[in-house]
């Protein structure tokens, strides 16, 4: 079946690294999982000799009815992944997915959000991506707004030459894993973020300059955004409010 690029549709390929990536996704211990946009079923075949209980996602109505036909036993949701209520899935069950690139980053916010994450997850994502969900300096808006909620770990990348058509950049199967840190007030601290952030070269003070945050930046005002953790952040915000 001929790949859409209007969804992203980029093909799994490679069998030895599949298997090596099922075998790494089936170590949670959980038997219930959620894969996003199973395609053909290339990762699925593999997963239902694993996990009992198995719900697809396929946006594509051509691909969700051959997968219903080749995995009669298996729930296949012929939805938008973006519009799911992830309350009705188990609240034990993991997600993976190799994800399409122009979608990935929402997919993984919703995900992390959710009540319903509650154990570590699997994602092939672009490599490019994946370098700025690490929780390393120099930071981003990415890895400080996901540290919020989960913790973010690279396995390994992976080459286009595993995806059918190739993609032009390579891809990486990263891990998100949820962090349970009890942090308060998290839209204004994403807010705050965000605004540290809109000229990423100039120091603190000039980015929260006039704002509600500007009182409690002053022990970082020289510093660049990139610079500062997520402690760091939270100490900016608790002496803002």
């Amino acid at each position: 079946m001929k790949a859409k690029k209007s969804l992203g549709q980029n093909f799994f390929v490679n069998s030895n690294l599949a298997d090596y990536i099922v075998n790494t996704v089936s170590k949670t211990g959980s038997n219930s999982i959620i894969e996003i946009g199973p395609g053909m079923g290339f990762f699925t075949v593999r997963l239902q000799k694993i996990f009992k209980d198995i719900t697809v996602v396929e946006k594509d109505s051509n691909l969700a009815d051959n997968l219903k036909l080749q995995f009669p036993n298996i729930n296949v949701l012929n939805e938008d992944f973006l519009d799911i209520d992830l309350t009705n899935f188990d609240k034990n069950c993991i997600y993976f997915g190799s994800l399409p690139y122009n979608v990935s980053k929402p997919i993984i916010r919703k995900i992390v959000e959710s009540k319903n994450f509650n154990n570590e997850s699997f994602f092939i994502v672009q490599k490019e991506v994946a370098e700025k969900y690490l929780y390393k300096e120099p930071y981003s808006t990415l890895s400080l707004t996901t540290a919020i909620y989960a913790k973010c770990k690279k396995i390994l990348d992976i080459s286009p030459d595993s995806f059918r058509p190739k993609p032009n950049v390579n891809s990486s199967l990263i891990s998100i894993t949820p962090s349970n840190n009890n942090i308060q007030n998290t839209d204004i601290l994403e807010e705050l973020i965000h605004l540290a952030f809109k000229q990423p070269r100039k120091n603190m003070h000039n980015n929260l300059k006039n704002t509600k945050f500007e009182k409690g930046s002053i022990a970082f005002q020289m510093h660049r955004p990139a610079q500062l953790d997520i402690e760091s952040y939270i100490e900016i915000l608790n002496h803002s409010l």
